[in-house]
């Protein structure tokens, strides 16, 4: 097999047709494990430096609580679009949950996004005493997604929903204002998530769009990259992540969403490609590719 050549420049392609066109947004997902004040604070102002749209905070147990945290990421930085990716639904009560959306919306000036999801680490849920199976999950995120309409009035910052399945993708076409694909799907023969290919991505886009029905124009579609390699040798660089999805072949771990593998400026072309093939315009990175995926940015500003 020979190598992907290299792509010489970043050529613009049109938006999706069924989709209006859309800037393109970056998010970057920060750990706050073991985080000192001064060590986040300089991850988040590093982040904005690097171009990101938003920094987002995630939602685990070994972590520092996601809100302070982004209180206190958006006193360090100045534009950049806080968010919470993804809460679990099973952390947290309605009621409890709209005050503390109310109250960090307010102290950091309107810049909250709000992302939710069901969850998917066994031993939280199991630390809470809680049944982990997806039809539990589902519907304790649906009964906070339904409890913070009410509470917060249709007030509060744009929600995002993330995940695969089809009945959290259903309620997240019906009351989000972003959907954010994972595009992996647990996987009992790996006992673990697995990435999809291109192609069943692209029918979980035209699955929610169908359910979205009228509103499907103004959902923003974020998806969330596992992993980003910066190499000339394309087919050996998708090797060092073949673990994100051991039974597709190169060429298609090389087509998906979900990774990056190759020079800035090819990495930049998969993001224009894959904004027509899917309409895909938000994109999301873990802090591990944050510097890498930074070059990309940087050629499409």
């Amino acid at each position: 097999m020979t190598a992907v050549p290299a792509v010489p420049a970043v050529t613009a392609v049109p938006a999706a047709p069924s989709l209006p066109s859309r800037p393109l947004r970056f998010g970057v997902v920060l750990i706050s494990e073991d985080c000192s004040g001064a060590e986040w604070t300089a991850k988040c102002r590093r982040a904005e430096t690097l171009g990101y749209d938003v920094i987002a905070v995630p939602d685990h147990l070994n972590l520092l609580s996601p809100f302070p945290t982004a209180v206190l990421a958006a006193e360090a930085t100045e534009k950049a679009v806080i968010g919470t990716y993804v809460l679990n639904a099973a952390f947290h009560h309605p009621v409890l949950l709209a005050r503390d959306v109310t109250t960090t919306g307010a102290l950091i000036g309107g810049r909250l996004e709000l992302g939710l999801g069901t969850g998917y680490v066994r031993s939280e849920f199991a630390a809470l005493g809680l049944p982990d199976d997806p039809a539990s999950r589902v519907r304790r995120l649906r009964r906070l997604v339904t409890g913070l309409d009410t509470l917060l009035e249709h007030k509060g910052p744009p929600l995002m929903i993330g995940g695969h399945g089809d009945r959290v993708l259903r309620l997240a076409a019906r009351r989000a204002e972003i959907v954010s694909f994972t595009g992996a799907p647990y996987r009992p023969e790996y006992g673990r998530t697995a990435l999809v290919g291109a192609d069943e991505l692209l029918r979980r886009v035209e699955f929610v769009r169908a359910e979205a029905g009228p509103r499907a124009p103004r959902i923003e579609l974020n998806v969330l990259s596992k992993a980003t390699v910066l190499t000339r040798d394309r087919r050996a660089g998708v090797e060092t992540v073949r673990r994100y999805a051991p039974d597709l072949p190169p060429e298609r771990l090389l087509e998906l969403p979900t990774l990056f593998v190759g020079t800035p400026a090819q990495i930049a072309e998969q993001v224009l490609r894959h904004r027509e093939t899917h309409g895909l315009t938000y994109f999301t990175v873990m802090e591990t590719a944050m510097e890498d995926f930074g070059a990309v940015i940087e050629l499409l500003r």
